[in-house]
């Protein structure tokens, strides 16, 4: 089941802690969020070998894969590289079984001297991966630098960012993870484009490595001499930049839709100052200044009512659009699936091209219940005709490419293009590709909702390139009454403003790097301001909680706050030694434990079918009851009362349920249960509570079990944790 804020994937966070281009975007929405189209390509090469990457794994990382036998890998038959990097990649994946337990994953090799250019690792899930983790955030920092070391075999590298380790997790059965991002570095000056990403489980265990690089080996760099101080470049951003009101994907929101806050972020198309010239350096290249326009639609209305599209319409249209960029080679449709994705139904076309022994393949999707276009790349480019003749085509100028992408807008997106705006920020032009990126941001109530855009990319030659849009489904939007002012919001932003002195490259200039001041906030180039609070957020959009003190159960309670498991309003005021009701302590494990919850408290809509009568729709809790009923943690005929508090008994069948041992709790006659109180455990449960003791998952006292006894918060926390404990184990296991 997929759930909002598994958006932010690792190569997705990686990717928009370091590099430049994914500042602006982040803090403005300026560029597309369209992703690397991968062309995949036929190995013909005979000289690369599983054998030469084994090879070169086993020099790099002989700590990690020295045991591993070739046997244990498999090299995948096909290459590949991306749209705008033909770079030629191989993958190897490999498998094997230690102490009963599987390990597997892949690394992804970049042709020439097969560096590493990513490695993902599903190690066995122990103990100490598990909260509170074997190692802290300052020892898995070190255990990430050093790995980047090796695999680079380099030390010229500084740490940038920290993923923050509230948000690595919030299921206490996940693993907790650290994870690090770092830029490479040229004379201890950060290189944008440049750098590595690894996160890091909470026993040490290296889970993800992935950098980022340019096509180019060659690289210039601007001397450091003659530069302008950071309290000018600093001054110069005060005076320049003014925050705006706009709209924000909420990437801390654990709902199964994705939701939106209302924040201030600068609104101009810059990346930072030029430090010799004082010129700002834009998306779009080098200017005197910078000014953001203001919103407006592109039409008033829609052009076309919605209209659904099924999978044959799907195929036909995109053998349509396929086949007039053939040149000869055959076209398939390799498959066409529907999905679901953040809220909305996706149709899925793959196909290919054929040209002798080799193949290319991608994909094109549509909004199923609207019939609108969502993603497509010509990838006609990519695929290799020796006898194509240059293409001098004279570059064409903005005002025809804004005319002709707006065209393409209106024409694969005619029963929503009323959500967006004219552009905002200037054309983008890759003179590598000939290439010219328009990008339509959404708008609502009249304010740029960053993040979400329909891209237009066309050629030269006015033909489509690639065509992306966001599509997010938001059912709330957030009023506009409550903000605080722009004033204030630009006072504060100012009170807060930075810079950092980094090496960005040239736009349009291949290898080239100049000396630019980038603004940042708290040290973090991405953020953004809680427009309610004033409150600068980091990149995820998260803040941590409150911390609360406990005497016995401080460091669980704390884990499961801070992951929304359980909800406190108030950390001064709140008791974790008092009751729980069955209510919350049935939300808290739903939230521990599955993604369910969410997903249910999404697809359950006005008029979907109650599943038992436990409680009524308008009950705060009957999505909680709901997801339990469907997780098998509560029965039909369970006695529930969801606002009295849970007993220790209730809590044991809850936790059996949870568990998927109900089967053979069922057989209370076949237990002894050796406590002092065992009369007063109603004898239906003897199996129950027998399980839980087994498993250490509940507490004895005296060594009574104390079934009536009410569980306080803090009992519970501590409680959950054993469960985690427990249905790991039984992941590990293969039960």
């Amino acid at each position: 089941m997929k759930k909002w804020a598994s958006i932010i994937s690792a190569s997705a966070v990686a990717l928009s802690l370091f590099t430049a281009g994914t500042v602006a975007n982040a803090n403005m929405g300026t560029t597309s969020n369209d992703e690397r189209q991968q062309i995949y390509v036929a190995i013909t090469d005979e000289d690369v070998t599983k054998e030469v990457l084994i090879e070169k794994l086993k020099a790099v990382l002989p700590e990690l894969f020295g045991s591993f036998s070739n046997s244990d890998f498999t090299m995948s038959t096909m290459s590949y590289h991306y749209s705008d990097d033909l770079t030629t990649r191989y993958e190897l994946s490999f498998s094997k079984t230690v102490n009963k337990q599987s390990q597997s994953g892949s690394i992804i090799f970049k042709e020439g001297d097969f560096e590493i250019e990513s490695l993902t690792i599903s190690p066995t899930i122990t103990k100490d991966s598990l909260f509170p983790g074997k190692i802290t955030e300052q020892q898995a920092q070190k255990i990430a630098t050093d790995f980047v070391r090796k695999v680079t075999g380099s030390s010229d590298f500084i740490t940038v960012s920290q993923v923050p380790s509230y948000f690595s997790t919030r299921l206490i059965t996940e693993p907790i993870s650290y994870a690090y991002s770092f830029m490479k570095t040229e004379k201890n000056i950060p290189i944008q484009d440049q750098g590595m990403y690894v996160s890091i489980l909470g026993d040490g265990t290296i889970q993800y490595y992935m950098q980022i690089a340019p096509m180019t080996q060659r690289f210039a760099f601007e001397e450091e001499s003659n530069i302008m101080t950071k309290s000018a470049a600093i001054a110069k951003m005060k005076e320049t930049l003014k925050v705006s009101l706009q709209y924000s994907y909420d990437y801390s929101s654990y709902n199964a839709k994705p939701t939106v806050r209302l924040v201030y972020l600068p609104a101009a198309d810059y990346i930072g100052v030029h430090a010799k010239s004082g010129k700002w350096h834009s998306n779009t290249g080098e200017t005197e200044q910078i000014q953001a326009k203001a919103p407006s639609p592109i039409v008033d209305k829609p052009l076309q009512a919605s209209k659904p599209i099924t999978l044959e319409e799907a195929k036909q249209y995109v053998k349509k659009l396929a086949q007039s960029n053939a040149n000869g080679e055959k076209l398939t449709i390799d498959s066409a699936y529907e999905y679901e994705s953040e809220g909305t139904s996706i149709i899925s076309i793959s196909y290919s091209y054929h040209k002798k022994n080799a193949s290319f393949g991608t994909s094109v999707e549509f909004n199923k219940n609207t019939g609108e276009l969502l993603n497509y790349f010509d990838m006609s480019d990519s695929i290799p005709y020796l006898d194509a003749p240059e293409d001098n085509t004279p570059r064409l100028d903005d005002a025809k490419v804004l005319a002709i992408a707006t065209d393409y807008a209106k024409q694969f997106a005619p029963a929503s293009i009323h959500e967006y705006s004219m552009p905002i920020y200037n054309i983008s032009y890759s003179e590598e590709n000939k290439m010219h990126t328009v990008s339509f941001p959404r708008m609502k109530n009249g304010l740029i909702v960053n993040g979400d855009n329909i891209s237009v990319s066309i050629s030269n030659k006015g033909e489509l390139k690639s065509y992306y849009r966001s599509n997010l489904t938001i059912d709330e939007w957030p009023a506009l009454d409550e903000v605080i002012s722009q004033q204030e919001a630009q006072k504060q932003f100012e009170a807060a403003l930075d810079a950092m002195l980094v090496y960005q490259s040239v736009y349009n200039q291949e290898g080239k790097y100049e000396l630019l001041y980038t603004p940042t906030i708290n040290k973090e180039s991405i953020y953004q301001m809680d427009a309610l609070t004033g409150e600068f957020l980091n990149v995820y959009g998260l803040k941590k909680k409150e911390i609360i003190t406990h005497p016995t159960a401080e460091k669980e309670l704390n884990y499961l706050i801070q992951a929304g498991a359980i909800e406190v309003k108030d950390a001064k005021s709140f008791n974790a030694d008092q009751p729980i009701s069955q209510g919350e302590a049935l939300k808290a494990i739903i939230k521990s434990i599955s993604y369910f919850y969410e997903d249910y408290a999404y697809s359950s809509g006005e008029n979907s079918e109650d599943t038992i009568k436990l409680v009524p729709k308008d009950n705060p809790y009957y999505s909680t009851v709901e997801s339990a009923y469907r997780m098998g943690m509560i029965k039909e005929g369970d006695q529930l009362a969801i606002d009295k508090n849970v007993t220790k008994e209730q809590l044991a069948v809850w936790f059996v349920r949870a568990l998927g041992l109900e089967q053979a709790a069922k057989y209370p006659t076949i237990y002894k249960l050796d406590v002092n109180d065992v009369h007063e455990i109603s004898p239906a449960n003897i199996g129950y509570v027998t399980l839980v003791n087994a498993l250490k998952l509940q507490p004895l006292t005296d060594n009574k079990f104390q079934p009536k006894k009410e569980i306080s918060y803090a009992e519970l926390a501590v409680s959950i944790i054993n469960v985690a404990y427990a249905i790991a184990e039984k992941q590990n296991t293969g039960y």
